[in-house]
Formats: C-alpha cells, sequence, structure tokens
C-alpha cells in the first residue's frame, strides 16, 4: 500500500450527506406513518383483552379497513369486537403518530450531530488548532493552511503567471 493511498483513505470523509439523511429520514418516516395505526390497535387491544393482536397474514385487509376509517380488519372476531369506537382509536392514532414523529426528530437529530453529515466534521477549530500546533507555527505556515487568506503578494502559482 502505497503512502499516497493511505493518506487519501485516512483524510476521506465518510460521514453520510445531509441528502442520505433526508431519503433515509422520509422513508423511516413513511415506515412509522404507515406501521402507528397498527401498533395504536395492538396495544389497545392488549390492554383490553390482555393479548397484542397485530393482523397477521391479513395486512392487506387491515389497511383496507383502515382506509375506509375502521379499525380492527383483519384481526380475529372477539378482539376486533372488543375495540372501542372508531372515533376514539383515531384520536389514539393521532396521538400515536405525534409521540412517533417527535421521537424520530429527536432520534434524527442526534444521528445528525452525532456522525456529523452537513456540518464540519473532522475540522479544527482555530482555538484548537492554536493548542495543538501552537500560535507562532500557524503563523509562520499562514499561507499554506489559508492561501485564499493569507497568500503572498507577487507570488506565480503552479502554472506561472496570469
Amino acid at each position: 500500500m502505497s503512502m499516497e493511498r493511505s493518506r487519501r483513505d485516512r483524510f476521506s470523509n465518510v460521514a453520510p450527506t445531509a441528502q442520505e439523511f433526508k431519503v433515509a429520514v422520509l422513508l423511516a418516516g413513511l415506515f412509522f406513518f404507515l406501521i402507528t395505526p397498527l401498533v395504536v390497535q395492538g396495544i389497545v387491544a392488549w390492554t383490553i383483552s390482555g393479548d397484542f393482536a397485530l393482523p397477521n397474514g391479513h395486512l392487506l385487509d387491515a389497511y383496507s379497513g383502515l382506509l375506509h376509517g375502521h379499525f380492527g380488519a383483519g384481526l380475529r372476531r372477539g378482539v376486533a369486537n372488543a375495540l372501542p369506537s372508531d372515533a376514539v382509536m383515531w384520536v389514539l392514532t393521532v396521538v400515536g403518530e405525534v409521540l412517533t414523529v417527535g421521537a424520530a426528530g429527536v432520534v434524527g437529530t442526534w444521528m445528525r450531530d452525532r456522525t456529523g453529515a452537513s456540518s464540519r466534521h473532522g475540522l479544527a477549530t482555530p482555538t484548537q488548532a492554536a493548542e495543538a500546533l501552537g500560535v507562532p507555527r500557524l503563523r509562520n505556515s499562514a499561507e499554506v493552511i489559508r492561501p485564499d487568506l493569507y497568500a503572498r503578494s507577487g507570488r506565480r502559482g503552479r502554472m506561472g503567471s496570469k
């Protein structure tokens, strides 16, 4: 392995970009938005009858019932009849959706901050650079570190004069 390759690997940024986070958040949001009514239905069935009921094998029936505004479709008849009215279930579903969106927002923000996406991840602040290298060394190397700010006047670039 050459020195150049190891240096390139060492300095490459592997943090996810902001676009990758947007796609991941949208897909996760869609999943949680679609699954929340079924989970609320299962939790309510569990509190009433002691049996956490999901529409196993009848997922299309359950979503068809939800599209028509009815909970309990796809569940066993005894569990479906024990559920409260559809209005109560929709209120509980809205509360569940709000909690899910809030939790997803908190987790997404934490993940973005943790991985450093859309930030200056890996760059030192001026104070940290001064601590690590010392102020005299930073001043002597200013034209190398920030050539856009501290370039020597009258100096030719690599390609020659303009």
